[in-house]
């Protein structure tokens, strides 16, 4: 009888060693992706409403008490596009049939727990605000439960907007949020990650009402783009200098996301963050979108917004795969 011995050489940061620590595949980074743009959304949405009705500002309503295009729209796809990336999630998890658990335990310290409430307060409200801004369409449907919900709520279109855009930001912030408690993973245990993904998915979101608006909606959507652009430039310094700055764990998985030779489909991360998501990502469609808010004349103006969606989901590969491939290197 022979007798085979194996040698196991771990940096214990592996799923054999720690069994939580699964590999994250691609349904994950699209899972936040999608749940950042659907918090994006009911967040500019929200916003929308609520100083149109009271302040009067934003672009003109089609229609006696009929919002404007890009926030009908918007807010019917802010549920769609977050049931969608709950699919993936879905498709995530080893235990399918075991997903009941997530909303019937409360646990204020898990980010899971906390996460699975917050969904279960953005569906109903966000297909709530949806009928309201759409009431005139579903009026002509004529389903009797539809024309009294609409009609008992109809008067507090402030009210839903109001508690909608902190859910919407609440569920920006736990897409970050998810990832960095995760201590285990140097890259994703930052406090400004959450937001990160918060200012990332309202610039998608943005980028999103720009592709459907009418021309006279688009320049309010495009400053709201550029001005998040901006913002979540600062915000990706401020995350890879508190990264670079920080213990030799945390300093190394940085340095392996910003200048790493570790390759995702035949690219390094480097290449990949700093030419796809930086410049393609942030810096051209900024400078697009300022040459339009100055009056330039751009010849293909979809060409902004596309590249913002391209690069909100760029972020979510890089961060989660360069997360993860770090410790192979430990």
């Amino acid at each position: 009888m022979t007798q085979t011995t194996t040698e196991i050489i771990s940096t214990k940061m592996n799923p054999n060693v720690i069994p939580h620590l699964h590999i994250w595949e691609w349904h994950i980074p699209l899972y936040l992706f999608l749940g950042g743009l659907a918090g994006g959304l009911l967040v500019i949405t929200a916003v929308m409403i609520v100083i149109k009705r009271h302040f009067g500002i934003g672009p003109r309503d089609e229609g006696e008490g009929c919002p404007c295009l890009a926030v009908r729209v918007g807010s019917a796809l802010a549920p769609i596009l977050l049931g969608i990336g709950m699919l993936f999630l879905f498709l995530d998890l080893a235990n399918k049939f075991y997903v009941w658990a997530f909303y019937t335990t409360i646990q204020p310290t898990s980010p899971m727990s906390a996460g699975s409430w917050i969904l279960i307060a953005f569906f109903p409200m966000a297909i709530l605000q949806a009928m309201l801004v759409n009431k005139q369409f579903l009026r002509n449907m004529n389903i009797g439960i539809v024309n009294k919900l609409i009609d008992w709520t109809e008067n507090r279109l402030t009210l839903v907007a109001l508690l909608n855009a902190h859910i919407g930001i609440g569920i920006g912030i736990y897409t970050g949020i998810l990832l960095s408690f995760f201590y285990a993973r140097p890259l994703w245990s930052s406090s400004i990650l959450g937001m990160l993904f918060l200012i990332s998915g309202i610039s998608s979101a943005a980028a999103l009402m720009l592709l459907f608006a009418p021309n006279h909606e688009k320049p309010i959507y495009s400053k709201i783009d550029a001005n998040a652009l901006w913002i979540e430039m600062v915000v990706v310094g401020l995350f890879i200098l508190g990264g670079i700055t920080g213990p030799a764990n945390t300093s190394g998985a940085m340095m392996h996301l910003i200048a790493g030779d570790y390759q995702m489909a035949g690219m390094s991360y480097m290449l990949w963050f700093w030419g796809g998501f930086v410049a393609l990502g942030l810096l051209i469609p900024m400078f697009l979108e300022f040459l339009e808010a100055v009056g330039v004349h751009i010849r293909f103006p979809l060409v902004a917004p596309v590249l913002v969606l391209m690069g909100g989901l760029l972020l979510r590969f890089l961060i989660v795969f360069a997360g993860q491939t770090y410790h192979t290197f430990m």
